[in-house]
């Protein structure tokens, strides 16, 4: 009897023992789900020629909604290795952008080029270095993310949210150029185009001349004006004049659609726009208008219906007039 008894209590006790274990099984089998899912994650790509892959970023601003990707990324697959083009927002993008390579093909990630110093398209860079990636960029690049980089997580922690930009940090270019030039990688002839200040003091535009396909980052955008906060204006029409010279067949703008094959009127119209700025925001300067006057005269009605334009336009003249204002001086003092 004393036997069967210890018996039963050693059932109870094993019962209560499972049922007090059995949420903590289930809550660490979930758990785990949910970080391979997270390590896992891979984002839609658009195949726009043979090894040239584009991941293409939601239109509209930063928000909690979209993690912060809306810049456009992307990738190259050469006979033995993947030039990556910009690494997003923040690690967690950085990480869901290698987990599509290796879901694509089984060669390794040979290099990551980061196109310009917009938080945007740098700040998934972490993802990239904790693997041993080097990362190449302008030194005008790696010098504006040193000084801008950490101003610019708050920023985007502030719109998106902590837990998009959770384990993000700067994590600088390695590798740094200072003009153009070729470089063979990965089984690819790919062109690294710098021509001084444009969008940003340190845009690279990137050219795989194998295939004709070129990803422009921000300096050029499809049908939509955004707010051009470090732009030099007579840089960018120029390096856009540069551009036009080399055999581009597809343009991967920095945000928006891929153009078509042979198509490059997104680099013609976003040189008309910024020459149309410049000229008639020079024209007033030289008239001397104020900036608050210069704002009413500089209208530019081609443009206007753009995504964009109402909000940001006003801010890109004022950025062009202190260029014009900059350069009168630069000249004044030169000749004294």
């Amino acid at each position: 009897m004393r036997n069967l008894k210890l018996s039963a209590l050693q059932h109870d006790a094993r019962n209560k023992l499972r049922r007090m274990l059995w949420p903590v099984v289930i809550t660490g089998f979930v758990g785990l789900a949910h970080g391979l899912t997270q390590a896992k994650e891979t984002l839609q790509t658009t195949r726009v020629a043979p090894g040239v892959y584009v991941i293409l970023g939601e239109r509209g601003e930063a928000t909690p909604q979209n993690l912060g990707r809306v810049v456009n990324t992307g990738f190259i697959v050469g006979t033995d290795g993947v030039v990556v083009i910009d690494s997003g927002a923040n690690k967690r993008h950085g990480e869901a952008i290698l987990s599509t390579i290796h879901a694509t093909t089984d060669k390794p990630v040979k290099l990551l080029i980061d196109t310009h110093p917009n938080p945007n398209y740098v700040l998934g860079n972490a993802a990239f270095g904790e693997r041993g990636i080097p990362i190449l960029s302008t030194a005008a690049t790696a010098a504006a993310m040193l000084e801008r980089c950490t101003r610019c997580i708050e920023n985007l922690t502030s719109s998106i949210g902590k837990e998009a930009m959770e384990g993000t940090r700067i994590t600088q270019p390695v590798e740094h150029i200072q003009s153009s030039h070729t470089i063979k990688i990965g089984g690819r002839n790919i062109a690294l185009l710098h021509f001084g200040h444009a969008r940003t003091e340190g845009d690279l535009a990137v050219l795989d001349e194998d295939s004709g396909v070129l990803f422009a980052g921000d300096l050029v955008y499809h049908e939509q004006i955004q707010h051009f906060a470090e732009a030099r204006f007579s840089g960018w029409i120029s390096t856009l004049d540069q551009l036009e010279k080399y055999p581009i067949k597809i343009i991967v703008p920095g945000r928006g659609a891929v153009g078509a094959m042979g198509d490059l009127s997104m680099l013609i119209r976003m040189r008309a726009y910024l020459q149309q700025l410049y000229t008639v925001v020079g024209d007033a300067y030289r008239d001397g208008l104020s900036p608050d006057e210069t704002l009413s005269t500089a209208e530019l009605p081609e443009f206007a219906h753009l995504p964009g334009y109402s909000k940001n336009h006003p801010l890109n003249v004022q950025r062009a007039y202190f260029e014009h204002e900059a350069d009168e001086l630069a000249r004044t003092v030169g000749r004294n």
